[in-house]
């Protein structure tokens, strides 16, 4: 009877093993993200003025601060000038081109009727070389005053792209959101000196957030992108549904926030869930736990 008991106890066992584990939720615990943009000065300069207040909510392309913009004003105003003054010395030039090109005709014209004639004898050959001397000046008139203009006309180029930048560098001078969102933290106060690079507020979607939990390969070998998933934040009132928007490539090491430190070593697959957040209840770093749908 003892072998008998013994055996019993063993199939009960596995048994037990196994419906415990059909009945396991397929999916994990994770903590709330959402996209974060840091918006940052492309301009050196003092902060004159700072729109962004943490917590409030901006839309894409609104301005966040201004940068002193009166150095690259001055600047653009000598830009503009000084292409006004090329613009008139390129007419002067064009004009110079119309002019050496009648003469260079009229030349022309004039060496052909003296060779003509110096062909019937009723010219010498001095008319004929003064003539062709004054013929080669003026094509030396036309093709220097043609060379004029091309580069006057280049330094207009010049000039339109040295006003782009500047202009460029005024729009700078007004940083902008790049997202559409609520402003989580500034880093810069008015009167201060800013550097290129130097970060000037976080702003961050929260419309929308996202949780990543890690599954096994048996489950996550069932996971397909557009699977529903239903989210629970463990207080009342506190489901969501959200989808399946991303999964990992590759394998990796359960993070050490999310499972305990015996599973830490085992491999498993990273799953991107995003969830609306209309109402914005959801907040960043609120922890969750979500059910993946079959």
């Amino acid at each position: 009877m003892r072998p008998f008991t013994i055996l019993l106890t063993v199939a009960l066992m596995f048994l037990v093993g196994g419906c415990g584990h059909d009945t396991d939720r397929m999916g994990g615990s994770g903590l709330i993200e959402t996209d974060e943009v840091i918006t940052g000065a492309e301009t050196s300069g003092r902060v004159l003025a700072l729109y962004a207040v943490e917590g409030g909510t901006v839309a894409r392309g609104d301005t966040l601060a201004m940068i002193d913009p009166s150095r690259i004003e001055l600047e653009l105003a000598s830009a503009r000038a000084g292409r006004k003054v090329l613009t008139a010395n390129l007419k002067t030039a064009r004009l110079t081109i119309e002019q050496a090109t009648v003469s260079e005709t009229y030349a022309k014209s004039e060496l052909a009727r003296i060779t003509r004639l110096l062909s019937a004898g009723t010219a010498t050959q001095k008319q004929h070389d003064a003539v062709q001397f004054e013929h080669n000046q003026a094509s030396i008139a036309a093709a220097t005053a043609r060379s004029s203009a091309s580069s006057l006309e280049a330094q207009i180029e010049k000039a339109d792209a040295d006003i782009a930048r500047l202009q460029r560098q005024l729009a700078d001078c007004y940083p902008t959101a790049g997202l559409t969102g609520t402003v989580v933290e500034t880093y810069v106060d008015p009167g201060e000196l800013l550097s290129p690079g130097r970060a000037i507020a976080k702003l961050a979607r929260l419309d929308t957030v996202w949780v990543k939990v890690y599954l096994p390969a048996g489950q996550f070998a069932r996971v397909k992108l557009g699977d529903k998933a239903s989210v629970d934040t463990e207080i009342e009132g506190g489901q969501y549904e959200g989808t399946v928007v991303w999964t990992s490539s590759e394998a990796e090491f359960t993070p050490k926030n999310v499972q305990t430190e015996q599973s830490r070593a085992d491999l498993v697959y990273a799953v991107k869930v995003r969830i609306p957040n209309a109402d914005r209840t959801l907040k960043i770093g609120m922890p969750l736990y979500v059910s993946l749908e079959q």
